[in-house]
């Protein structure tokens, strides 16, 4: 029996469960978890991939209360184990929580367990302040069987779709979760965290509270390959602007987004009026939720004429077999983030799904493509555009 102590210890929840997927002696892994984050999936993606590919058994039961869980975990969850493995939620409408965090490995002669606090998200594997306590045990010694046996049990028990509190998760479910509100995207809890005050029961961050002067500020050990924390530039005029931490993006990120009037419309076609500027229109949420795509703030100047307005200038993208150069700026007064060019303007039509890829090709930086409505793929890159734009029929998401 061993003790993990976080942040501090040598050892953390994420080390031990990645150590123990590279273990080829495994034959089984399953786990019962509160809450599920991508921040938490995407430190043992890798991992759990390989331990799957090499014919492994993998079962999650998930709890969805208190908004802990989100969309975008449960999906990276999904694409990770694929069919080759279940996933399952529970869930008691009455309001009683559900908030295991057990993690088994398993085969014929032994099984290792972890039994604690930490959830499946960044802030459980790693930087949070969590207690855990993990057991090695032979399945030769009755004691020791016996009790894998009642922690297996209760494993099943939470995933017993008779009981009428679980259901198995698939892209159909998944899809009816999300329209139903019961697990919240990253980004929209985090602009309802900012409004309201609220930091949930599991924050990822918690900067201004407890600002009482009671209780010193004191940093932790970092997660291995953890992004940059939320950090703040200042305007030319002292505007305070803070650019938040997004869910790590994987290799080659994809943007989409539906299309509407103000992106692909023509705007005026009166003789003498002015005819609208070419741009597409990105909600300042969904720069926000992945400023790395981006590359703000890093890649963007502040316009000497216009204090508090940020242009990028000139970016190369590939769009129907030529390169284009596309202008990205901010415009603060009207509060969003706009792609300016009249290639990818006439490109598409209202409804349709815009596309960008980040490749860093040797002369672009993006992949662009318009997802028409008639076609074949458009439903399955509709169904990943799972947040909406307020006061908007537009909808985007990353993948």
């Amino acid at each position: 029996m061993d003790f993990i102590r976080q942040p501090d210890g040598d050892l953390r929840l994420g080390d031990w469960l990645n150590l123990n997927f590279r273990d080829a002696s495994w034959e089984k892994f399953s786990a019962a978890v509160a809450f599920v984050k991508a921040s938490g999936v995407w430190h043992i993606a890798t991992n759990l991939r390989s331990f799957i590919g090499n014919g492994k058994s993998v079962k999650f039961v998930v709890g969805i209360d208190h908004r802990g869980t989100s969309s975008e975990g449960l999906r990276m969850l999904l694409d990770c184990i694929g069919a080759a493995g279940e996933i399952w939620i529970s869930h008691n409408q009455n309001p009683f929580t559900f908030h295991p965090k057990v993690y088994v490995f398993e085969n014929e002669f032994r099984a290792a367990i972890s039994v604690g606090s930490g959830n499946l998200t960044e802030g459980g594997l790693y930087t949070n302040y969590e207690a855990i306590l993990t057991l090695n045990l032979r399945m030769e010694e009755e004691s020791e069987r016996k009790l894998y046996e009642a922690i297996s049990e209760s494993i099943r028990e939470w995933s017993d779709f008779e009981s009428g509190l679980s259901r198995r998760l698939d892209e159909e479910f998944l899809n009816e979760l999300i329209q139903r509100n019961l697990v919240p995207t990253e980004v929209r809890t985090r602009e309802t965290d900012e409004e309201t005050g609220a930091t949930g029961e599991e924050p990822e961050e918690r900067q201004g509270e407890w600002e009482s002067g009671l209780f010193p500020r004191i940093a932790v050990k970092r997660a291995p390959g953890i992004r940059e924390r939320p950090r703040t530039i200042i305007t030319r005029r002292g505007r305070r602007v803070t650019i938040p931490t997004a869910p790590p993006a994987e290799e080659n990120p994809n943007f989409l987004m539906t299309l509407q009037q103000t992106d692909v419309g023509v705007g005026q076609t009166t003789a003498g009026t002015s005819r609208r500027s070419p741009e597409i229109f990105i909600p300042l949420a969904a720069r926000n939720a992945n400023p790395q795509f981006w590359d703000w703030p890093d890649a963007f100047i502040e316009d000497a004429a216009r204090p508090g307005k940020f242009d990028r200038m000139g970016v190369r993208m590939r769009l129907v077999g030529d390169v284009i150069e596309v202008n990205m700026m901010t415009w603060p007064v009207k509060h969003d983030f706009r792609l300016r060019s009249e290639a990818l303007r006439r490109a598409g039509n209202v409804g349709d799904i815009l596309r960008m890829e980040k490749v860093q090709a040797q002369d672009y930086l993006y992949y662009v493509e318009i997802i028409p409505q008639n076609t074949t793929q458009y439903r399955h890159y509709l169904a990943l555009c799972q947040n909406q734009t307020r006061n908007s029929r537009k909808t985007w998401g990353y993948f």
